[in-house]
């Protein structure tokens, strides 16, 4: 699927878009970047963003990037490192493809804040498809 035809499948994401209010910001094949809005049902108990909404930005950013091109693409395996808590108003997340081949896809995918703080990073190994 083309960039647009990615931004229309993806907003059929309720979780993404109505819960965490995950914005697209940009898409092109094996590429995304994407921003959440912190707002007070993000924070834990400690007042900071919770993990599980990080990671969500990271799963999210990753599927839009991993599903533009001619292939479908679902998860593997992921792993996520927490590095500091988000300050400011939003979180941006951004990938970085390594290896798109045949079946197996992995992507690199960094999370910062509004002041360039990395925040998490996390890394995503996908099972390539055919769409259909």
């Amino acid at each position: 699927m083309n960039p647009e035809e990615a931004r229309e499948f993806f907003k059929t994401d309720r979780y993404a878009n109505d819960t965490t209010e995950i914005e697209i910001l940009e898409i092109s094949e094996g590429y995304a970047k994407t921003r959440l809005p912190i707002k007070d049902k993000h924070l834990n108990g400690n007042n900071v963003v919770m993990g599980g909404c990080i990671y969500t930005l990271a799963d999210y950013t990753f599927g839009i990037a991993s599903n533009c091109g001619p292939m479908a693409c679902v998860t593997l395996s992921s792993n996520i490192v927490f590095n500091a808590p988000g300050r400011g108003e939003y979180l941006y997340a951004q990938t970085e493809q390594i290896k798109n081949g045949r079946t197996i896809s992995n992507f690199s995918v960094k999370v910062t804040d509004d002041n360039g703080k990395l925040v998490a990073n996390a890394d995503f190994v996908g099972y390539r498809t055919d769409r259909g």
